[in-house]
């Protein structure tokens, strides 16, 4: 009968085979078919912490408490990567059955050291779970504000350009957006980046005209520890690795300074860009959006903007009408801000029936931010919560001019009030309700809120 006692005394005799075995770096423990331990090398001993000659000729499950091996005697199946901690230090062993004619004599434990690997592995997670709340931080951060919903205007104009602008927010192409200072740009960038597909990854958007040429570069690309005196120790993340997934958007991208616009380009083509001061590319993955309020062809033709830059940012354009072309948005946006106004400053303010009037002839070329400008000064000053056209700054500016309301087709002017009070309870007291309520009384929606502050509704 085959003895594997008898067999691993004769192997001990093999010169230089104690010393082989030995010199592993893993640890090995041989059982016969009963589970008595018939062999460990020292490696064994260091990492379990037994002692070689106390456990020699004992049953395994004795000497080691939860022991696997006599699961592989009674199954002659392997057990791999048995996970086991001792002390402070953990290990993996891989069990197999010893098989010699058919028949299962003994079986080995081979172990490894794996401590140093948790550890690192611990490190990994640690470290994974702070980038994850960093990234975390910086979606809080770098988030868009606005929706479609927060843009205020119910005229023809600001629909045609909203139905425009959410139709490209769908897809993933860049976008240019048109228009005068004060328009609203960078609030429909914040609602075309939370219309598309990466509205759940950073919008970090940057303007263009407030840094120098070195800074914008600095701003966007970012740069290696050293790169210039000054620089931070560790470096510096451009915001190009900021909105990584997300999107930029470049506001006043014509004042971007001409041999900054090369690099522009070059990220844009190659989806890649090196830090200043850095040897190896980054690669990006970021939507584009871009804004301004210069006339670009006219800079291209005057070689201050580069024209295939241009053609790599203005695949879509939307332009966003001066707030003098849609005067029917004055009211919902005078109601808009002077709500914001009675919140901020715990009063109820109103506009009177000639401030509007006054407002509707101005020509704002500071459009709606002007007009929130405006009406934050008026809230602050006003003697009372309702706002008169002398609380406004730019009262002495515009000359009043007689008002051109149209009458109400379908009723009389003694019946205007009982017409539009009843109009209202069926379309209701809401931005949306009070635009089909004017539309169905055939007058503007301007006229309306006239009327509602005339009649006191």
């Amino acid at each position: 009968m085959f003895s594997l006692a008898f067999d691993i005394n004769a192997l001990q005799k093999i010169p230089l085979f104690d010393t082989i075995i030995n010199s592993l770096h893993d640890g090995v423990l041989i059982t016969d078919d009963e589970g008595y331990i018939k062999y460990v090398n020292t490696s064994y001993i260091r990492l379990t912490g037994v002692n070689g000659k106390d456990v020699l000729n004992r049953k395994v499950q004795d000497v080691r408490k939860g022991a696997r091996l006599p699961e592989v005697l009674r199954t002659g199946k392997a057990l791999l990567g048995v996970r086991r901690k001792v002390n402070d230090i953990e290990y993996i062993a891989d069990i197999n059955p010893i098989v010699f004619n058919d028949k299962v004599v003994g079986a080995i434990s081979v172990v490894r050291d794996i401590t140093e690997v948790v550890a690192m592995s611990n490190k990994l997670e640690d470290y994974t779970s702070r980038v994850m709340e960093l990234r975390n931080k910086v979606r809080e951060i770098h988030c868009a504000h606005y929706r479609f919903e927060d843009i205020i205007g119910t005229s023809k104009e600001m629909e045609r350009v909203k139905e425009m602008a959410q139709r490209v927010a769908t897809n993933d192409m860049p976008v240019l957006i048109l228009g005068e200072s004060g328009s609203g740009k960078e609030l429909f960038g914040h609602a075309i980046h939370n219309a598309g597909p990466r509205s759940n990854c950073p919008f970090v958007p940057i303007n263009c005209a407030t840094f120098s040429p070195q800074l914008l570069s600095s701003e966007l690309f970012g740069y290696e520890e050293g790169a210039f005196t000054g620089a931070l120790k560790g470096g510096k993340l451009g915001l190009f690795e900021i909105a990584n997934s997300g999107t930029l958007f470049l506001d006043e991208i014509g004042d971007m300074e001409y041999e900054l616009q090369s690099k522009l380009l070059r990220v844009l083509e190659a989806g890649e860009f090196m830090r200043i001061g850095g040897t190896k590319p980054i690669k990006v993955d970021v939507r584009i959006i871009s804004a301004t309020n210069r006339d670009i062809t006219n800079m291209i033709r005057e070689m201050k903007f580069r024209e295939d830059l241009y053609y790599r940012l203005n695949v879509i354009s939307i332009e966003i009408p001066p707030l003098r072309k849609r005067l029917q948005d004055i009211p919902p946006l005078v109601e808009h801000f002077l709500d914001m106004q009675s919140k901020r400053l715990g009063k109820k303010y109103t506009a009177s029936n000639p401030t509007i009037e006054i407002l509707n002839q101005y020509h704002f070329p500071g459009n709606v931010r002007e007009l929130f400008n405006i009406l934050e000064f008026a809230a602050s000053t006003s003697e009372t919560e309702e706002i008169m056209p002398k609380d406004l700054p730019i009262f002495s500016k515009v000359r009043p001019q007689p008002s051109s309301h149209r009458t109400l087709s379908h009723a009389t002017r003694s019946s205007e009030k009982e017409a539009i009070t009843e109009v209202l309870k069926s379309f209701g007291k809401s931005l949306e309700g009070k635009r089909k309520a004017a539309s169905h009384l055939g007058i503007s929606l301007a006229t309306l809120y006239n009327k509602i502050r005339q009649y006191d509704i």
